[in-house]
């Protein structure tokens, strides 16, 4: 039994280490784990702070359709009445009455609204409307969002890129400074050229020194736009698998007149106002409403029985305000215009998102084409470094020319990822003016 017991323990300690081990190496690969864009995307969505600030108003505007909704339903009242009234001589012509009389009553009324010129049914459409605008404004937030982070996210990647063009630059200098060096010890180099490839490698891990201290501002600005405070490395491009087709503009702008959320947020805000200014007018209409009382009385004087009695009472109000020096068609005016003026701003916006789009995707144009010719050029220019590399090891070329084709090489790799950087963040701005930013092809079709 003892024996038994023994062998259950230690193979809990063993299923125990086992999990211990396999729960550090899980940590261990979270903490290896690259930042992809979409990661980062779906952290800000989840932590920013005026998302969760609108989707409140986006409840409180769903609490304003039930609220306009009220008006619809009978709504139920009490009130009590406890009056006396003292007179200096009594209006009637009665002898032995007292100039006092009082009156005490409670009721409980029902009252509904029968007509009211069409007011309730035109704010609850309002309403509507007005919660419509809210959620596509939250679109628009969440659109803005991803653009930022997108754009901090590449500027990260420009970030990289450069260091890995500067790193790659160092290793051609290594290599150079190992053959310069087997040279002068068989006098075939000069001390001057092993102290111009040092000068040459200081001047490069100086600029590496720079980029990797703008990298760690870069992302403590991205940990602050997700609202994290701890991140894995951003994983590093690979800009040659890239999909750099594009379609026509027209294409484009026909996409953004049906995706770009300001568009419908303005739509959404003129029906609201027009709703509104057609719930002015009700003005205009008699307003009619009922109110049902059951009331419980006692008054008290010498002609009265000062008894508590009951009763009921049906009310049927009819107000109709036929001239008010034109205040409420002045406001239906004051509406109409806030909806020529929405007419205008739509206009506008309208110009300006087709505008957006077309610099967009000119710029694409124009990063695509420089792409294709820097990929030319930085394939010459690994060619020509290879073949003076070669001539200098046979003494028919310099060091001179050795050190400039590298150089150059050098200046075409970093220029070309600058392009690589300029399409990305130009297909970020594309995709943020179409309205589509974020979104796979699926969700774009299926809208």
């Amino acid at each position: 039994m003892n024996f038994l017991f023994s062998h259950i323990k230690i193979r809990s300690c063993y299923l125990w280490l086992i999990g211990f081990i396999l729960f550090f190496d899980i940590s261990d690969l979270r903490s290896q784990e690259q930042l992809r864009l979409d990661q980062a995307w779906s952290i800000a969505l989840q932590n920013n702070y005026n998302l969760q600030m609108q989707e409140k108003l986006i409840e409180k505007a769903r609490e304003e359709i039930s609220i306009q909704r009220t008006d619809y339903y009978p709504s139920v009242s009490t009130s009590a009445v406890f009056a006396r009234a003292n007179f200096d001589q009594f209006p009637l012509e009665m002898p032995n009455i007292s100039r006092k009389v009082g009156i005490d009553l409670v009721s409980l009324s029902v009252d509904q609204q029968i007509f009211s010129g069409f007011k309730t049914k035109n704010l609850v459409e309002s309403a509507h409307n007005q919660l419509a605008a809210s959620e596509t404004k939250k679109i628009l937030i969440r659109n803005t969002v991803l653009l930022e982070v997108g754009s901090l996210y590449y500027d990260i990647q420009s970030n990289l890129l450069r260091q890995s063009a500067f790193n790659a630059s160092i290793d051609r200098i290594i290599n150079q400074h190992s053959r310069v060096y087997n040279l002068y010890l068989s006098d075939q180099a000069t001390p001057f050229d092993t102290l111009e490839i040092s000068n040459r490698k200081l001047q490069i891990q100086n600029q590496l020194a720079l980029l990797e201290d703008a990298k760690i501002i870069l992302e403590s600005n991205l940990r602050y736009l997700l609202n994290e405070e701890k991140l894995p490395p951003v994983e590093p491009l690979e800009p040659l698998t890239v999909d750099y087709s594009l379609n026509e503009l027209a294409e484009y702008i026909r996409l953004a007149s049906q995706m770009r959320p300001e568009l419908n947020q303005l739509s959404a805000q003129k029906d609201a106002r027009i709703s509104y200014a057609d719930a002015l007018t009700a003005r205009y209409y008699p307003q009619l409403s009922a109110s049902v009382a059951f009331n419980y009385m006692k008054p008290t004087g010498d002609i009265l029985k000062s008894e508590w009695t009951n009763f009921y009472s049906i009310l049927l109000n009819l107000r109709w305000e036929l001239w008010n020096w034109n205040r409420d068609s002045k406001k239906v005016q004051q509406a109409r215009l806030d909806i020529q003026e929405l007419d205008l701003q739509q206009l506008q916006l309208i110009q300006d998102i087709r505008h957006q789009v077309k610099v967009a995707w000119q710029n694409l144009q124009s990063a695509k084409k420089n792409i294709k010719l820097q990929k030319n050029l930085v394939d010459q220019e690994k060619e020509r470094y290879r073949i003076v590399e070669e001539r200098y090891r046979e003494g028919l070329a310099t060091f001179f020319d050795l050190n400039s084709a590298e150089v150059d090489l050098t200046e075409a790799e970093i220029e070309l990822h600058k392009y690589y950087i300029t399409w990305y963040k130009n297909k970020l701005k594309l995709d943020f003016a179409t309205g589509i930013i974020g979104k796979s092809n699926q969700e774009v079709s299926n809208e």
